[in-house]
């Protein structure tokens, strides 16, 4: 791989990758090239009319095969931004994305609201931990907990709150099982995808993680006993939960949300695509 300077090295990265299919071909490639380079956008940006340094071309090469076979980018540079910071991914977690940041802002606006000083808060499905850390890091004065039943996702969630200095209790085991007690805000992004379009995934997609992706073949298989689970962990006033979930399935999940929490709010609530994305489950 040769070219004389960065800025016709990233064309001729972004024309690999755009034959290959892939959308943004020009972001990737400069998202890649300054990974490869330990560059900064500034210092990108500073560096196009100059020659590429060639001992890191290697290291540059081998992700961009990567990339052509389809791994998602973020598994490629070991991070993606949620909630304005940071957070490492690896093949073991679902890739935080900024939909999923509504849970976050729901839970804020829910607890400044109420006024409540010190919630107790519950991360369901937790993964890389972005939610549960983001909720950490936004209120200090909160107790939050954080499970998963992958033992790999949780050593990435741990890294994560290491990395972030966030101070959060995370457990291993299924929903809410390793939990106790009554909590005020209890949030997920459990799988939710119908197990009949497992196979039409996108192909970045379909390199995540399947436990974390597949909701069985009405999309409800974790989203049954995760209701089940909050009905008797929420608190009976003045609380809430917020599931993330898929349009497909929106019907399903409101029809089982009004069976399992009949003196609940319960509404469906709207990604910036105008998608539904979430259903919100509120005690008066």
């Amino acid at each position: 791989m040769t070219a004389e300077t960065v800025s016709a090295l990233i064309q001729s990265i972004a024309s690999r990758l755009d034959a290959v299919g892939i959308e943004d071909a020009g972001i990737d490639a400069r998202l890649l090239l300054r990974s490869a380079f330990g560059w900064s956008a500034a210092e990108q940006l500073g560096q196009l009319l100059t020659p590429p340094p060639v001992n890191y071309l290697d290291n540059l090469e081998s992700m961009i095969v990567r990339r052509e076979s389809r791994e998602p980018l973020q598994y490629i540079t070991g991070y993606t931004e949620f909630y304005r910071r940071n957070f490492s991914v690896k093949e073991s977690v679902l890739i935080p994305r900024p939909e999923t940041e509504q849970l976050v802002v729901q839970t804020l606006a829910f607890v400044r609201e109420r006024g409540i000083e010190t919630p107790r808060i519950a991360d369901i499905c937790t993964g890389s931990g972005a939610i549960a850390i983001s909720l950490a890091l936004e209120m200090p004065t909160a107790e939050v907990h954080a499970t998963d039943i992958s033992p790999a996702a949780l050593t990435v969630a741990r890294q994560n709150a290491d990395d972030l200095k966030a101070e959060l209790d995370i457990y291993e085991g299924n929903l809410l099982k390793p939990l106790s007690g009554q909590y005020d805000v209890i949030v997920s992004n459990p799988p939710y995808i119908l197990a009949s379009a497992m196979l039409s995934l996108q192909a970045e997609v379909a390199r995540e993680p399947s436990l974390a992706l597949d909701g069985g073949v009405d999309g409800l298989d974790v989203i049954r006993p995760l209701f089940a689970g909050i009905s008797k962990m929420l608190k009976p006033a003045n609380s809430a939960a917020y599931i993330e979930i898929d349009p497909p399935i929106a019907d399903a999940v409101m029809k089982l949300a009004l069976e399992t929490f009949p003196h609940a709010g319960i509404y469906l609530l709207t990604d910036l695509a105008g998608l539904i994305r979430c259903v919100s489950i509120e005690n008066m």
